[in-house]
């Protein structure tokens, strides 16, 4: 495959080149959010590593070691995770993997290591840094993680970390396509990149769960239909619906966020551009056009509920009674109108 053959990330995949072409064994951190293509990158760096017949690019995808990895059998690569049900790596299991680093390649010069060192402990990760301060020659850890603050310093210390960065709109579509969403109108497809923050792993999830954009429209449809909604509306079936999905909470305030921020930017221009929910364009300025007593003050106010939600579910604030308020809140400023 080669580094090339990867979207994005050209400064890593720079420095990846010149790293895994070097006669010595390197220990690399994989930095950067959840879900930026890590893994991905790791097992390329991993093939290039322990490739029998290496390119400028990269792994040659063709010779035996490269087909192995493709197989999930290769001898020389490790791949620690936790095990099923734990939400953290063992160290007897890590002990075991370190203890195996030090016996000589089956087939390939080196030996890699693929480590989630989100998911390590601090017993674990000294037990890695003992490794890491006297490395052999045939060994190079990879370690990936999304939040370096969590690691030792002396870690830190002993790896060359690589910085992996959001992607850009035109990179995540091309993701995007190459990984099943080629079946998706382009208008969900830009919803998709905007939500997910350039973030390929997020966008792709979403993509594969059946109730995101159930709940991306009810979120839209609950907001298009404030204006007509009683107080038992809301207090009854809307908060039921955010009772049931609390552990989405973030997801759905997002979505409101930019289901408010689409309807002031209809109240801005008649016809704006840049809006969220590009596919929902026609309902958005209906609403405008139905609730002309709606202003940007108004939705301004509406958004100033959900941050203040936000800030009260930081403190010992019951979810019931945090939850309701904004929702009437938000009601009283879609109620213009009605209500004045």
């Amino acid at each position: 495959m080669g580094f090339d053959q990867l979207t994005g990330q050209e400064a890593v995949k720079a420095r990846l080149k010149d790293i895994t072409s070097a006669p010595s064994a390197c220990s690399l951190l994989f930095s950067g959010p959840e879900g930026i293509g890590k893994h991905l990158y790791a097992r390329e760096t991993a093939k290039a590593v322990l490739c029998m017949d290496r390119k400028p690019e990269g792994a040659c995808g063709k010779c035996a070691s490269c087909k192995y990895i493709e197989a999930g059998t290769h001898p020389d690569l490790v791949e620690v995770e936790p095990t099923e049900g734990r939400k953290n790596i063992r160290i007897a299991d890590l002990r075991e993997v370190v203890r195996d680093a030090q016996v000589k390649p089956q087939i390939s010069a080196k030996k890699v290591i693929i480590v989630n060192a989100d998911k390590t402990m601090s017993d674990c990760q000294n037990l890695m840094l003992k490794s890491l301060e006297e490395p052999d020659e045939h060994l190079v850890y990879i370690l990936l993680c999304s939040d370096t603050s969590k690691l030792l310093r002396t870690i830190l210390s002993r790896v060359t970390e690589l910085n992996f960065r959001e992607y850009n709109d035109e990179q995540m579509r091309s993701i995007l396509k190459q990984n099943g969403a080629s079946d998706l109108d382009e208008d969900k497809i830009s919803f998709l990149i905007t939500f997910s923050s350039g973030i390929p792993g997020k966008a792709l999830s979403l993509i594969n769960d059946p109730d995101f954009m159930e709940e991306r429209d009810y979120i839209f449809d609950m907001m298009m239909r404030m204006p007509r909604m009683g107080y038992t509306d809301i207090l009854y079936d809307e908060f039921s619906y955010f009772d049931k999905n609390r552990d989405k909470m973030d997801e759905l305030l997002l979505l409101m966020v930019w289901t408010l921020g689409d309807m002031a930017a209809a109240i801005a221009t008649p016809d704006p551009a840049g809006i969220k929910n590009a596919d929902k364009k026609t309902q958005i300025k209906r609403f405008v056009s139905d609730n002309p007593a709606v202003t940007l003050i108004n939705i301004s106010n509406a958004e100033k509920a959900i941050t203040d939600y936000i800030d009260g579910s930081r403190v010992n604030t019951s979810f019931e009674t945090a939850c309701c308020n904004m929702l009437l809140r938000i009601h009283k400023e879609l109620c213009y109108e009605k209500d004045r």
